[in-house]
């Protein structure tokens, strides 16, 4: 709060020193004829007595009775006249005239012929001396003349003597432009005094604040809650503006809050410094000397007539007021805003932010979706304004349909295809293709593009569309038994290779699987890439079809006769022949007895006489031995074989 204040403050005349006590004062007047006829001597030696009793350093009281160009003679009341020079009148306003009255001190007296050496100036030096140590004891006011600006403050002549004023004391705020003083007159209080040091400060501000706690405590008086006042924006701040009333003297607190029903987010758009404002007392501390003000209490509170201005359900014009990340705050009426959430925008896009669809000051419509009056919150939407795309799907498309769409979006598990503005449905990966593991939607869609797909689901409710690509075409493992028949040979090209197998892609895109075991009847493979490579076209065996597992096994070493076919014939049981140690185990050796047949020696057929306890005792890889068939299980395509025997 602060207060405006008249430079020149009235003060009790009571409170002022009288300086014309001591700068004015009537001569006695000297009858001559009552002097005593006495000798010339004596005469002389009362006269000389007369002027030694004058003490030098005396104030007296003097009358102008002749002015020369050098000086001015003032009768004192002795016997000769005293002379003051005339440079101590060169800056009064008005030349010296004979019968002004004036004090003077006595500097020095002149035996030889007699005269007295006056100073006025210095009469008045001392009297100003007194007149402010009176001043300072009493706590009275002085008047002084600003004269210059020194460091720290101001200097000012009080009847020629000189003071100190701090800067911090020259008024009640914190002044900068000390300058603007000088040369002008103040009242002062003396609040240090010395005069021996010759030292005195004065303070303007405390008389200041003493007429501040008047005027204030007077305008707090009157002051009353519920009193409109004309005012003046002094300042702002963030948390409102601070006004000026009653003429000046006084400043009271509009809070933002107080400045209009709506939300005030920007102060300098509802008041500017300097500009006149009608206001409201709203409240008058009088123990903290505090105001406070408002303008939107000018009017009545719109939300207490709410119900008749706006009504769930109906669409109305709004400006919006202010955008953040969940929404935009629309006033559709004088004083009350309302929400509209980023949910509430649109029915067709994905709105990131609510800056994609309005503006600030942006006039929009909107639908009154709720009305809280107690919480003084209104629901609006934007979306709402027109009807919603997903209410009629039911209508257009039926489950089953194969309609056409853009694709919009790809991702991981699946593509968004928009079926018509604002209504789009989903094909999960796995509705991509029959054939094939299909490891992104970009293997097969393209963004932008369009495709026709069959809808397999909906649920309006939840805006949601299940659709199919590979549904728009038949199932090709529906027919897979009819088409892959085992044992017949058919031809694919080599789609993928595996540490277990290859796999082939057969046609209407089904693959099958030829297993690393099924390369070749008569060598152990390792890698299917030693065999065949991706993009090359084999023939290849149907082994088996299952249709429920989706799965087709096929052979490459089926193409050709099995070795296998002829054994019992070859070799039969108890025929004894050579073969080749091919592979060493813990429970035996395994003997190549002819390209592609193996039997197993097993550890316990080495010897009748010794314990065999690993065939590397007796063989190694390599080595031709002489052997027995003892078994032959064709079904499980085994042999046993025997040294001992």
């Amino acid at each position: 709060m602060a207060i405006k204040y008249d430079e020149s403050i009235f003060v009790n005349p009571e409170d002022l020193i009288e300086e014309d006590e001591f700068f004015s004062g009537e001569p006695e007047d000297l009858d001559e004829s009552e002097l005593p006829k006495e000798s010339m001597d004596d005469y002389k030696d009362e006269y000389l007595g007369d002027i030694r009793s004058i003490n030098n350093g005396a104030c007296l009281k003097g009358t102008i009775i002749k002015i020369s160009d050098g000086e001015v003679y003032v009768d004192i009341n002795h016997k000769t006249e005293g002379l003051v020079p005339i440079g101590e009148f060169i800056h009064d306003e008005e030349p010296p005239k004979l019968g002004d009255q004036l004090e003077v001190l006595v500097v020095k007296m002149e035996e030889n012929d007699g005269s007295i050496v006056l100073s006025r100036n210095k009469a008045r030096l001392l009297k100003a001396w007194d007149l402010a140590d009176q001043a300072y004891q009493s706590e009275g006011i002085i008047q002084a003349r600003v004269s210059a600006k020194v460091k720290g403050g101001l200097s000012a002549d009080y009847h020629g003597l000189k003071a100190f004023i701090p800067g911090s004391l020259m008024s009640l705020q914190q002044e900068y432009d000390l300058e603007k003083y000088i040369g002008q007159r103040f009242q002062f209080r003396i609040i240090e005094f010395n005069r021996r040091r010759r030292n005195m400060v004065l303070s303007r501000k405390a008389i200041l604040e003493k007429e501040r706690k008047r005027v204030v405590a007077e305008i707090l008086q009157k002051l009353e809650p519920g009193m409109i006042v004309e005012g003046c924006v002094k300042n702002i701040t963030d948390y409102g503006a601070f006004v000026s009333i009653e003429d000046g003297r006084i400043d009271g607190l509009l809070h933002k809050a107080d400045m209009s029903w709506a939300h005030v987010r920007d102060i300098h758009k509802f008041v500017k410094v300097g500009e006149a404002v009608t206001v409201k007392v709203l409240n008058v501390d009088r123990d903290h000397e505090k105001i406070s003000l408002g303008i939107k209490q000018l009017n009545n509170d719109p939300w207490l007539t709410i119900d008749e201005k706006l009504r769930v359900g109906e669409v109305v014009k709004g400006s919006v007021k202010n955008i953040t990340h969940f929404g935009a705050f629309v006033e559709v009426a004088d004083g009350i805003e309302g929400l509209v959430h980023i949910s509430d925008m649109s029915w067709t896009e994905r709105i990131r932010h609510p800056k994609e669809v309005c503006n600030i000051d942006e006039i929009v419509d909107v639908k009154v979706l709720n009305i809280d009056p107690d919480e003084r919150k209104i629901a609006l939407g934007m979306k709402q304004v027109h009807p919603d795309p997903w209410s009629l799907v039911r209508e257009e498309y039926q489950i089953g349909e194969v309609v056409t769409g853009s694709v919009k979006n790809l991702a991981d598990f699946g593509a968004f295809v928009e079926l018509k503005e604002g209504v789009e449905g989903l094909i999960h990966i796995s509705d991509l293709s029959w054939v094939g593991r299909v490891k992104h939607p970009s293997d097969i869609l393209v963004a932008g593009g369009e495709v026709e797909v069959k809808i397999l689901d909906m649920d309006p409710e939840n805006k949601k569309i299940s659709l199919g690509l590979k549904q728009v075409n038949p199932d090709p493992w529906e027919l897979a038994e009819d088409n892959y028949i085992p044992g017949t040979i058919v031809r694919g090209k080599v789609k993928k290779l595996t540490d277990f197998g290859a796999f082939i892609e057969l046609k209407d895109g089904i693959e099958g699987l030829v297993h690393i075991s099924d390369f070749s009847w008569t060598e152990r493979v390792e890698s299917p890439g030693d065999y065949v490579v991706e993009g090359q076209d084999v023939d290849v065996k149907v082994l088996e079809v299952n249709r429920t597992e989706r799965r087709i096994s096929l052979g490459l070493k089926q193409m050709g006769e099995e070795p296998w076919i002829d054994v019992t014939n070859k070799f039969p049981i108890g025929t004894t022949l050579e073969g080749k140690v091919t592979k060493l185990t813990n429970f035996g050796a395994f003997v190549e007895i002819e390209k592609g047949v193996e039997g197993l020696l097993h550890v316990s057929d080495f010897s009748w006489t010794e314990r065999v306890n690993h065939p590397n005792e007796k063989v190694a890889e390599g080595d031709v031995v002489s052997v027995k068939v003892l078994d032959i299980n064709y079904k499980d395509r085994k042999i046993s074989l025997g040294v001992k025997q």
